[in-house]
Parts: C-alpha cells; sequence; structure tokens
C-alpha cells in the first residue's frame, strides 16, 4: 500500500473505531472495561482470574534485559509503567536476568502489581524448583499467575506425562498459595494449546494474536472462541516482533490484538520511555477497530511479510533471552 494510503487507511479506522464504542462486533473487543484512573490506560476483567489488568502488559524479556543494564535504570522504568496504569507484568525463568532485575521494585510495589513468570521444565521436580527460583529472585512470597512456557508439537507431544509433571506440580503450587493462577504459553500452532486447554483445565493462556493471522487464523477463529467459552485469563503476545517488517506502526499492531474480542491485554517489549509512551497513548481511553479496518490492516501486513515465517516458527528457535 502506498504511503499516502495508508495515511489514510489508519485515520480512517481511528475514525471508525470510535464509532463502534462497546458494542459486540466480530472480531472487535467487547469485554467490559473499567473507567480508566485519570492518565491511566484501561483496565479490563482478567477472564476467570477476576481481576483487573491494563490493556496494555509489560513484557520483561529479552527488549527489556538488553535496555536495563541494572535494578535501578529498570525500576525508572517499570514506575512509568505503572504509574500510566501497565500493571501486568510478564518475565519468565528462561529471560536472562529478567526476574533478579525486577525482583527489588516487585518487594516495593507487590501490591500494585500482577505478576507472572513462567517455567519450560516438563517434569514434576524441575518446574517444582524453577517455581521456587523465580519466587525467590521476584522476592515475593507468591506469583500471581504461573505459566507452563512454550508448549510445541514436536517435543510435548505426551500430554498425559506432563500433566503427572509439571501440571501436578502446579496443581500443587496452587493449592499452597505459591501461586494463584496456572497457564499455558505457545506460538508454535494453536492446535498444541487447544489440546493442553481441552486436557488440563489451566487458568490462562498467553498467546500470539498478530495482525497477519498466524497458522492459517487459527489462533483467533479457533483457540480464542475455545478459551473465552472457558473465561480463561487471555494474553496476547508478539504483537509487534515479526509483523514489524510490513513497515506498519507498532500502537496500530498492538492495537489491532486488542481490539479482538475476549483478548484481555497484550504484552508489548518494555525498552524505551518513548515506546512506551506511545503504547500507553493507544491504550488510554482505548478504542478497538473496526471490524473493516482490522480485515484491510491484516491483509495488508500479510502481503508485505509474503508468507515469511515468524522466528518462533522456525527449526531451533527458543523462546527466552535471545528471542521474546
Amino acid at each position: 500500500m502506498p504511503e499516502t494510503n495508508r495515511r489514510t487507511f489508519l485515520k480512517t479506522a481511528a475514525v471508525a473505531a470510535g464509532a463502534v464504542g462497546t458494542g459486540v462486533v466480530p472480531h472487535a473487543a467487547a469485554q467490559q472495561a473499567d473507567p480508566p484512573k485519570p492518565g491511566q490506560i484501561t483496565q479490563r476483567r482478567l477472564g476467570k482470574l477476576n481481576t483487573r489488568v491494563g490493556v496494555l502488559g509489560a513484557g520483561l524479556g529479552s527488549v527489556f534485559t538488553r535496555s536495563h543494564r541494572n535494578a535501578e535504570e529498570a525500576a525508572a522504568t517499570l514506575t512509568r509503567a505503572l504509574d500510566a496504569g501497565v500493571n501486568y507484568f510478564d518475565t519468565a525463568r528462561s529471560y536472562g536476568p529478567s526476574e533478579e532485575l525486577i525482583g527489588p521494585f516487585v518487594k516495593q510495589r507487590r501490591d500494585d502489581i500482577f505478576l507472572v513468570s513462567k517455567s519450560g521444565w516438563r517434569d514434576h521436580d524441575g518446574f517444582r524448583r524453577q517455581l521456587e527460583q523465580s519466587l525467590k529472585n521476584l522476592q515475593t512470597d507468591s506469583i500471581d499467575l504461573y505459566h507452563l512456557h512454550n508448549l510445541k508439537p514436536n517435543r510435548d507431544g505426551d500430554l498425559a506425562e506432563i500433566e503427572r509433571g509439571a501440571v501436578a506440580a502446579a496443581r500443587k503450587a496452587k493449592e499452597e498459595g505459591l501461586i494463584k493462577a496456572f497457564g499455558v504459553t505457545g506460538h508454535t500452532g494453536a492446535d498444541i494449546l487447544m489440546r493442553a486447554i481441552d486436557a488440563w483445565d489451566p487458568d490462562a493462556l498467553l498467546t500470539v494474536f498478530n495482525v497477519n493471522r498466524s497458522d492459517a487464523g487459527r489462533y483467533e477463529d479457533e483457540l480464542l472462541p475455545m478459551a473465552i467459552e472457558r473465561d480463561l485469563a487471555i494474553v496476547g503476545m508478539k504483537a509487534i516482533r515479526h509483523v514489524r517488517d510490513a513497515d506498519l506502526p507498532g500502537p496500530d499492531l498492538v492495537r489491532y490484538a486488542i481490539s479482538l474480542q475476549g483478548v484481555h491485554s497484550v504484552i508489548v517489549g518494555l525498552d524505551t520511555a518513548a515506546h512506551l509512551d506511545a503504547n500507553v497513548a493507544m491504550a488510554t481511553n482505548f478504542q478497538p477497530m473496526a471490524p473493516a479496518a482490522m480485515r484491510e490492516m491484516s491483509d495488508e501486513a500479510s502481503l508485505a511479510l509474503g508468507g515469511h515465517p515468524a522466528p518462533w516458527e522456525r527449526p531451533g528457535y527458543i523462546d527466552g533471552v535471545a528471542e521474546v
């Protein structure tokens, strides 16, 4: 799409979105939102967890750890985010120094943060050890949501074995109050996530809802309705990472994902104050995109990307400190 036409499209999309309001429309956000506090982003109920989080979440993986050298720098950015209503903090054991980097800030502002981390271990004892390490690193007695990290169909075919291992450990940790909720994450196909949800009945889902509709749209068209039906906490990720090559503004890519019916929040890598402020502006008094604008934006992104797979769809990809 030529630049002038693209600008016209985005302007039209913004106007059209304002007319959508909170009406139930295909592929548009219809969940009830709290009236935002002055200067803060819109919040939504986080599914069955029945708590409120900002529609924009803080991704604290490689983008964050590369941009912050110490706890003081991290605290300055996290304070800016939290003051804007970005209270969903997403980290993981595999995100290098992330947990340790944010730990002092979490201890200071624990009551204001919805805290999320993840373990990639599939066996019971390994998952438990990683959870205990997360608690230590994050300087807290409990974590609001702890995920089984990055389910893959070519590695995690035996869901019954994983249930006897890591899932059993997560359920025990919930009983003990070490975690308040257990979730699953993944971005290499909707099928493995649907199978896991059906088998394990988790509390939450973290996955990709990209404007180019990965996996032939199955994340949106099949996985999302399943998660909505079960009232899962539904959080999107990687809204920008691959699609930025389509030369579309980052806040518009995030806005697309937040506009999907049933998505409660979308995490974005937290690097610079400028990027944070741009996304906060988009998420303040949030207005979902109109369905026609979403479809046009999706078509434009898919055409620009030319079917090239995302990094996480390539063999050998590891979701950790190198790629988030």
